[in-house]
């Protein structure tokens, strides 16, 4: 079949894609050569998909160039030939040139232009690679457009010498729009790197993919063979398995979305594939790290963190650093303490080798002192010296907590503090810094947010394999100071302290304890068993444990209890043997404990009198013997009775037990309490009596009833009892309380109230312990018998009505009353005597079923 055009259209060509047709006589060609001009080279001719030398070539040598779109011929020897267009494959990110990824443009004659990627394919973007020296294909994804293109329909075998001399639809001068443009990423874009790490051979592992560092996510999909490749690359040998507690900085750049796949011979991540048709799981955010086994770090050990003999650290083996005279100078001891954050370099010398550990296999010869690590200079093979260096340096390293035993964590050195980035602290790290302080073996669980005002200035701290001080740990410095996480913040359990929060007794009360500097009550059900009851006790010096009581005080608000605790039946003495205490806001009923070293100081009357001691053991009166007016300060104080009035020596005839010590306040710093004075021994039989100055106002708001208020402050009936209504009503010469006291008032919330609490030797209130809050029942208001009034609904006679609050008169309940009481009664009323004949009337008998009707005469 022929074809004839007789008639064609010779008009501007519209068509976008308009039709091509290859002849079977077609030669093509392509110049084999110089990447830097793909139109200059050894020309070649295609023969069945394989490109040979053009030697016998039909096409005339005039339009070589033109066939291959590189201009018309300049000049040529043999099929070494030159065009006059000068044409490059580049590659583009954001219009900037980059290499072995981006989009794919062609610079002809100086000027770029983009590749369209309507038919852009794997192969292709192989031959882009090839050409430019940049490996493997690692994604070819097409990207959206609207530049001017010079190539579209691109088509390649895949073995051409340059992307230009594929089969395409070259426009030349005629560009036009295209919707999408050819792109390509290479394995040799792809590169490793570790970061924020204590030396070059550990870090955080970053892979450098589209000209954008990014981390790696720690999961699954990362394998020892991806870690190996890296340490490869990074010239460190193969990773080693780390079991140390460190970690580093998580950093806060963006994470390859693609999983990365390294086989076991992989030297270098270029030679691994990034599997960009899956996506890595997006919930765990947390970067891999690295520990290559060429990782060494150094540390001196001596006196301090500074200053010492130098050791090396090489997996889980440390070694001393040769002092030989070759290598070992002032140089390398300027190095080393600038490596260690150790300040300026003082002197440096040599001791003689100890047994205890090998020197290490290199020496390090340092002559220029800006290298930032020992390990940057020139090595060589350690001699068989028997000297060990030695290094003294100007600074000082330390790791604590601001507050002792909890709180952010602090490294100081060269004049400065700092915290640590709470990315990189694991709990390891605080169980070693608990353990290095002295605070105990266990990290409680933290109830407040972290200082906020710290400076962070350390990433990350790596402690060595070989010892427990954090002194000697790297650290890598934070120029920027953000942390993602903000501080790290540790609380050790040898920061809990207990005590009981009454202080005018000793080894009894509400137990609450210290917990970041807020005291906590603890929930009775954290001190159900004996073994942390007796641990309570002992860690308060207050022996055994006795019993639980009952608790005393306004409830507490919403804040946390310590919940839980477990602590070793053999180290009683702290609460930092305890393997767990927990702190958490919850509801619970506060712990009361009572020790058997139990001790209370009362006064036999309110606030003054003879000065009794009440314990487990017995009860003895106190002895004058050393009794100061601080001693009594301090009493009155602990009995809310102001400060002391006089002390007085006590003689009696009758004997009485004396109690065994004396009480000395005069050279005792913050004493807490009467207890903190206890002193000596003492057989003195002088007894002290005491008149302090603040004696309380206990009163009732009516003449004998009404509400109960000390110094005009009303009680809440929390832990009132019966006994206490009697008690007031006698102080205030009314007889007894009446036992259907009714019911006081609703408190206010905002007001805070007294909590009485009586022992069974007091009597009267004033003596018995009180302490301000919040009530949550309701305020006691008690009537006495001395406020109970009697009449009748007549004259004379009637019904008996009773009143015991004021101007209220209820009925008296049918009981038989005896003529004595209402022969009194009578007189009560200025009606002479009782009349026994009076009978009510059938109407009152009615209305009055249950009253006792009488008549006076």
């Amino acid at each position: 079949m022929k074809l004839f055009f007789g008639r064609c259209v010779t008009g501007k060509e519209t068509c976008q894609d308009p039709a091509s047709v290859i002849c079977t006589g077609h030669e093509r060609l392509q110049l084999k050569g110089d990447a830097s001009n793909v139109c200059s080279g050894q020309l070649e001719t295609e023969e069945n998909g394989t490109w040979k030398s053009a030697e016998n070539i039909t096409t005339p040598a005039s339009e070589w160039c033109q066939r291959m779109n590189c201009g018309t011929k300049n000049s040529h020897v043999g099929t070494n030939l030159t065009c006059t267009d000068n044409v490059t494959v580049v590659l583009k990110d954001n219009n900037k040139s980059t290499k072995c990824y981006g989009e794919v443009h062609i610079n002809k004659n100086g000027k770029d232009y983009a590749v369209c990627g309507s038919t852009w394919s794997k192969k292709e973007a192989e031959v882009v690679c090839k050409e430019l020296g940049c490996g493997r294909v690692i994604d070819h994804s097409p990207q959206s457009t609207s530049l001017q293109v010079i190539m579209d329909n691109v088509n390649c075998l895949g073995n051409e010498s340059s992307l230009w001399h594929c089969r395409a639809r070259h426009l030349g001068k005629d560009t036009h729009r295209c919707s999408s443009i050819a792109y390509v990423v290479c394995s040799e874009s792809l590169n490793a790197r570790l970061v924020d790490g204590p030396g070059k051979c550990a870090g955080r592992v970053e892979i450098q993919y589209k000209g954008r560092w990014r981390q790696v996510r720690k999961d699954s999909e990362w394998t020892d063979d991806n870690s190996n490749s890296v340490c490869k690359e990074m010239e460190c040998g193969k990773m080693r398995k780390s079991t140390g507690p460190g970690k580093f900085s998580q950093g806060s750049g963006d994470f390859l979305s693609n999983p990365v796949k390294c086989n076991k011979d992989a030297n270098n991540i270029s030679a691994c594939d990034i599997e960009i048709e899956r996506s890595t799981a997006v919930g765990n955010n947390e970067a891999v790290g690295v520990i290559c086994e060429d990782h060494k770090v150094i540390f001196l050990e001596g006196n301090n963190s500074c200053s010492g003999k130098v050791v090396i650290e090489h997996g889980d083996t440390s070694y001393w650093l040769s002092g030989s005279n070759n290598t070992w100078n002032s140089v390398s001891g300027k190095i080393v303490c600038q490596q260690i954050h150790c300040g300026n370099f003082v002197n440096f010398s040599t001791v003689p080798a100890e047994k205890e550990r090998s020197i290490w296999s290199e020496s390090y010869y340092c002559s220029d002192p800006t290298t930032r690590s020992l390990f940057e200079c020139k090595n060589e093979s350690s001699n068989a010296s028997d000297r060990i260096a030695t290094v003294t340096c100007s600074g000082n390293k330390t790791v604590s907590l601001t507050e002792t035993c909890w709180g952010n964590v602090k490294v100081c050195f060269g004049g400065k503090c700092g915290g640590v980035c709470a990315d990189s602290w694991t709990k390891d790290l605080s169980e070693l810094l608990c353990k290095s302080l002295d605070c105990g073996n266990t990290v409680l669980s933290a109830t407040k947010m972290h200082d906020k005002t710290m400076q962070w200035i350390f990433k990350s701290l790596h402690p060595t394999n070989q010892t427990t001080n954090l002194n000697q740990s790297s650290i890598v410095l934070n120029d920027t100071n953000i942390c993602t996480q903000k501080a790290a913040y540790v609380v050790c359990s040898g920061s809990v302290k207990p005590q009981f929060d009454t202080p005018r007794d000793k080894c009894v009360g509400n137990v609450v304890v210290s917990f970041e500097d807020q005291w906590l009550p603890v929930c009775t059900n954290a001190l159900q068993n004996k073994q942390e009851q007796d641990a309570m006790c002992e860690a308060l010096e207050c022996g055994q444990a006795v019993k639980m009581t009952g608790y005393f005080g306004p409830k507490p608000g919403n804040k946390p209890f310590i919940s839980e605790l477990q602590c070793s039946s053999t180290e009683k003495m702290s609460l930092k043997s305890c393997n767990k205490i927990t702190a958490k806001t919850s509801t619970c009923t506060p712990a009361v404990l009572q020790c058997n070293k139990w001790k209370k100081m009362t006064v036999s009357e309110t606030c003054s009198g003879i000065v009794v001691v009440h314990s487990n053991e017995n009860r003895g009166q106190v002895s004058f013997d050393g009794w100061t007016n601080t001693d009594g300060d301090r009493l009155c104080k602990d009995l809310e009775c102001g400060s002391v009035k006089s002390n007085q020596n006590y003689s009696t005839s009758e004997k009485h037990s004396v109690w065994g010590k004396t009480f000395n306040c005069t050279y005792q710093n913050n004493t807490e309490n009467i207890w903190d004075c206890e002193m000596q021994n003492s057989s003195s039989q002088q007894l002290l009596s005491i008149d302090c100055r603040d004696k309380p106002r206990v009163t009732l708001s009516e003449k004998c009833g009404g509400a109960v208020m000390i110094n005009e402050i009303q009680v809440c009936d929390t832990h009132w009892k019966k006994e206490y209504s009697d008690m007031i009503c006698q102080e205030q010469n009314c007889s007894n309380a009446l036992h259907f006291s009714t019911t006081g008032p609703q408190p206010d919330p905002a007001t805070d109230y007294y909590h009485v609490s009586c022992d069974d030797y007091h009597h009267e209130l004033g003596q018995c312990k009180r302490v301000k809050g919040k009530c949550a029942g309701k305020l006691v208001s008690v009537n006495c018998v001395g406020n109970v009034q009697f009449n009748t609904t007549e004259k004379c006679g009637g019904s008996i009505k009773v009143s015991y609050i004021k101007n209220t008169w209820e009925h008296v309940c049918t009981k038989e009353l005896s003529d004595t009481f209402k022969e009194q009664l009578c007189k009560k009323l200025d009606c002479v005597g009782l009349n026994t004949t009076y009978r009510p009337s059938k109407r009152e008998q009615l209305v009055n079923l249950f009253i006792s009707p009488f008549a006076c005469l």
